[in-house]
């Protein structure tokens, strides 16, 4: 035995030492380095590739990068939701560095329309970014060579390049999901290497790292910024104005390595041509440098930037050319793919590799980049000029507090928004001073802007990496009319910046009660600040009006009453209550002297009903959709600051379920049997409000939870006939990546409370359609007869889509099972539909 340990040390050795490469396996020999420079290796005391780096480690990387080279600052630019730094490694020569402030200035400057700064001595600016998938981990463990690199290496070619280029490194884009997946790899890693691919090392339990901390793709969320890693970096974009930036990731294990361009056919037409030249051009560099080191690589398949909010293609569409890069994913030390053994060291290569071919062509294309660049904005005020749309106007009345969340979208993405200071009528729709805005298309975010504004009808191709529209005033359900002339409309004189508001109380100074109405995006969250502090709250079921302040004031269905007595508060505290909740919440309170109505129901009316304030259950992990489950977690959590109990689908069995009068349920949950269904039945029979969310319900009916039945799948055409290698289009053309419809709505129902058009636009990003259930008052929402409003969808499709129900909601016992076909929380930013999903939750136990 003791002669053996020796050799079976020797073995362990040379097999850990196949997993692991030297410093020179990755680092170019062209230049020379800085010794005082740490390298990774000697910092973190292990080679690149033996262990995941975490997120912390490479924190302290470029802090000691920054603390010892006087060629790069750092600094912070926004915290994610688990209060970890997102920071700037920022590259450039000595000299550049003492007077940073104005050469940033430069370089903005000469882009800007009209600006007489010229070309010379303008730096141009480079973004590397990293690891937006948590998961992808090549691509983050890369970024400590590229600050390396930047800061050690010496010589005539890294002279020039820092010369006339200031090189920002971003070397973490999702630090909370990165941390998840780090510490998983590294949990999961053996001392001796193992690639087998069942390992449990590649197969992260859910939600994965990939995803955010509420699990949202970061990777798509550039142009919705819901969240504060987006908004901090798409703030920097605009602050620098790159001229290229980078996005790396990875695909699956058995691939190679892409780089763009991609597919021609899927470019959006909003991108000019002269940006796909110069991708074209940028490449040559990529292939070169891969070629030199053996890496095998493809381009122009596959992958596309149609979708302005992923980081390659958002600043394809701000004057600068955005470049994605994959990387096939390994996720641990070394594995075992179609191609042979592979190492995160392969992979971090490559990485890192792309990144010095990136900084070598805009070295060598400096001149075009720039004027490409200027001639974007140059452009864009001449395409406004030609169009035949002059202006976007936009607004709210009954919502203030929504449509002020979109002003605040369009600042963040440098959009000139105005007041509308006059009323106007605009086809048929009425646009009130100070509650409407307009957006003059004559400005040099004018491509933008129409992406956000404009219904999309046409397309050269049907296949969509993404979703294949995104127009803003249907995901924000706001009135939006495009003007052809401004005439007849006046406006601010100078640009508005978003101001939510803050409500108030008015009314009678000795209420018998208060009331507020439900139309506003945050009457959610009014309500149940009031319900945590103890009040009974009710909700009107018929309308009234009484005088407040000398003006009738109507209030509809879904109003909220808060009697002043019989109460566990005094009225004076209710007062302060109410006082506080109306100002952070931007709704208004009517103080109400008389339970008296002049006018539709008394405040003692039966038509008044008492609400229950929510206990939620969301079940998670298991077959659920961590996509799904996130967005309603950030739904109630961050937008309403509503709180709920997230539960694994597996201790359903376990759980008394009568803590709960509301559970949510979105994914296939395979794992349950029917013996799980009859304990759900069994609760809401006794009064819960269950809602199933597309596949969820799906599940429902197959465990005959309700009565509802789907239509078949469009078949594919037997009659039309492509080229064997086109045969991936005929699945494509059915398939609905994401497009905008139609729906109807009955305002009387509990469901649509809130809502003043009887109109809503949906997003639709699945096949999935109910039949109608041909029951009265079941479903309160429906598609119209002609729905279509943007985006692809084939005429098959539209024909199962047209009529068909959105919800549907059926009785069972005491209780009632609500179920929601298509994502209405879709990316945190579909707050049409949004407020749909919350009157299921306060309202759904009034259903009768």
């Amino acid at each position: 035995m003791k002669k053996l340990l020796p050799l079976l040390l020797l073995v362990a050795t040379i097999l850990l030492s196949e997993a692991q490469e030297k410093l020179s396996y990755f680092l170019p020999d062209d230049v020379s380095y800085n010794e005082k420079i740490p390298t990774p290796e000697d910092f973190f005391h292990q080679q690149m590739g033996e262990w995941h780096l975490s997120h912390d480690q490479l924190l302290s990387y470029v802090k000691e990068i920054a603390r010892l080279s006087d060629r790069a600052i750092f600094y912070e630019y926004a915290r994610s939701y688990e209060n970890r730094p997102l920071v700037h490694l920022v590259f450039t020569s000595k000299e550049n560095q003492q007077n940073l402030d104005q050469l940033k200035e430069r370089h903005y400057q000469y882009s800007e329309p009209g600006s007489p700064t010229a070309k010379e001595d303008v730096p141009l600016v480079v973004s590397l970014t990293y690891a937006v998938h948590g998961n992808e981990s090549s691509s983050g463990n890369a970024s400590v060579l590229t600050a390396y690199y930047l800061a050690a290496a010496e010589g005539e070619k890294i002279d020039q390049l820092l010369k006339n280029t200031i090189v920002i490194v971003d070397p973490c884009l999702n630090p909370d999901g990165f941390t998840r997946h780090s510490t998983w790899a590294n949990m999961h890693q053996s001392s001796v290497a193992n690639g087998d691919s069942y390992s449990r090392q590649f197969d992260e339990v859910w939600p994965g790292g990939r995803s955010n901390h509420y699990w949202f793709d970061l990777n798509r969320d550039y142009l919705l910024l819901v969240h504060p890693e987006s908004r901090g970096r798409v703030e920097k974009f605009h602050e620098w104005k790159p001229n290229i930036v980078t996005d790396h990731h990875e695909m699956g294990a058995n691939s190679t390595f892409f780089f763009q361009p991609g597919v021609p056919s899927r470019n959006n037409p909003l991108t000019p041509e002269r940006n796909y030249e110069l991708t074209h051009e940028i490449a040559q560099f990529h292939a070169k440098y891969l070629d030199k080191i053996g890496t095998p690589y493809f381009s122009e398949e596959q992958f596309d930037d149609y979708y302005f909010g992923k980081g390659s293609s958002y600043p394809d569409i701000n004057g600068s050319i955005g470049i994605l890069f994959e990387q096939a994913g390994f996720r641990g030390r070394v594995r075992e793919t179609s191609n042979g053994i592979r190492k995160l060291a392969y992979g971090i290569r490559n990485q890192f590799t792309v990144s010095l071919s990136t900084l070598d062509a805009a070295m060598n294309l400096h001149d075009e980049l720039l004027d490409m660049q200027k001639d974007f904005y140059n452009d864009a005020l001449k395409l406004a000029k030609q169009s035949k749309t002059k202006a976007y106007i936009f607004g709210s009345e009954t919502d203030k507090v929504k449509t002020q969340l979109f002003v605040d979208l369009l600042n963040r993405h440098q959009i000139e928004v105005y007041a509308n200071t006059k009323d106007a009528t605009i086809d048929g729709k009425e646009f009130k001073a100070g509650s409407s805005f307009v957006v003059p298309a004559e400005q040099k975010q004018y491509r933008l802007l129409t992406s956000i504004f404009k219904e999309v009808h046409d397309f050269s191709d049907t296949t969509f990496y993404d979703v294949s529209t995104w127009t803003f005033t249907h995901a924000y359900d706001l009135q939006s009319a495009s003007l052809s002339s401004l005439a007849g409309i006046s406006l601010s004189s100078e640009e508005v910046k978003a101001l939510l508001p803050e409500g108030k109380i008015m009314g009678s100074s000795q209420p018998v009660a208060y009331v507020f109405r439900w139309n506003e995006y945050s009457a959610p969250k009014a309500l149940y600040q009031l319900q945590a502090a103890g009040l009974t709250t009710k909700v009107a079921t018929g309308e009234f009006m009484f005088p407040v302040n000398n003006k009738d004031e109507k209030f509809e269905n879904g109003t909220i009453l808060v009697s002043v007595y019989d109460q566990p508060k005094s009225p004076d505290q209710i007062k302060s209550l109410v006082a506080s909740v109306a100002q952070n919440s931007g709704i208004d309170f009517y103080a109400l002297p008389t339970g008296l109505s002049p006018q539709g129901i008394d405040l003692g009316s039966n038509s008044f009903e008492k609400l229950l304030r929510p206990h939620i259950l969301l079940f998670v992990g298991g077959s659920t959709s961590s996509l799904d489950v996130g967005e309603i977690w950030h739904l109630f959590d961050q937008r309403f600051q509503i709180p709920l109990t997230l539960t694994e689908t597996e201790n359903l069995g376990r759980m008394d379920l009568l803590r709960y009068n509301t559970i949510v349920l979105a994914g296939n949950f395979r794992e349950w049997t029917e013996v799980d269904a009859a304990k759900l039945k069994d609760w809401i029979s006794d009064g819960g409000t269950l809602i199933a969310c597309e596949n969820a319900s799906e599940w429902a009916s197959r465990m005959k939870l309700g009565a509802v039945t789907f239509k078949k799948q469009v078949e594919p055409d037997k009659t039309r006939y492509l080229k064997y290698n086109e045969r991936g289009k005929e699945r494509n053309l059915n398939y609905i990546s994401g497009a905008i419809f139609q729906a109807q709505m009955d305002l009387s129902h509990p469901l649509c409370y809130g809502y003043t058009e009887n109109k809503l636009p949906v997003f639709k990003s699945t096949t999935l359609v109910a039949n109608t259930l041909d029951k009265k008052y079941a479903e309160p929402v429906q598609f119209t007869s002609s729905p279509y409003l943007s985006g692809w969808v084939s005429e098959e499709n539209l024909e199962r889509i047209a009529n068909a129900p959105v919800i549907s909601v059926q009785p069972i016992g005491k209780g009632r099972l609500i179920s929601y076909y298509d994502n209405l929380n879709f990316r945190g930013t579909w707050l049409g539909t949004t407020k749909l999903f919350t009157n299921s939750v306060f309202f759904g136990n009034i259903i009768r």
